[in-house]
């Protein structure tokens, strides 16, 4: 009997499935083993992920630009600094008036914009304006981005 397709399965089929069964449709569908201590839950899981993914249901735009970032700050400093402006919901302006001009960023998923330009911090976007090395969660005046909570 031919093994069926991953990308057939549902979630009721993964459920009454075997571990071992489980392991050879992540190797299917991942192209590589998977770890030996792997829970069934966590095959599961990412299988259902994987099914999504080949149905054209996978992650969009702005949450691949999210990751990206997200992988791209842990990559330069393995800690959970980046997490702060991921707390300022998507869609808020921040605005900060300097020497008599209006300046505006707009939080992104995982980015800010300014000016059509993206950055990866407002500590950039105020020396960017300023022309000298500023905090920018100070610059504009975002005291504790911990106590606003993302929505989205």
């Amino acid at each position: 009997m031919q093994q069926q397709n991953y990308q057939d399965l549902t979630h009721q089929n993964l459920e009454k499935m075997p571990i071992e069964q489980l392991r050879k449709h992540w190797l299917s569908a991942w192209k590589l083993k998977p770890h030996k201590y792997i829970s069934k839950k966590m095959l599961i899981a990412a299988l259902l992920y994987k099914i999504r993914e080949a149905n054209g249901d996978g992650m969009n735009y702005e949450q691949k630009e999210k990751l990206d970032h997200l992988v791209k700050a842990y990559k330069r400093n393995k800690s959970v600094g980046a997490a702060r402006q991921l707390q300022i919901k998507s869609g808020t302006q921040l605005v900060k008036e300097w020497k008599g001009k209006r300046h505006a960023v707009i939080v992104k998923s995982g980015f800010f914009e300014y000016e059509g330009k993206k950055y990866s911090s407002l500590s950039a976007i105020a020396s960017h304006i300023t022309g000298t090395r500023w905090n920018g969660w100070t610059f504009f005046g975002v005291k504790n981005p911990r106590a606003i909570k993302e929505t989205a």
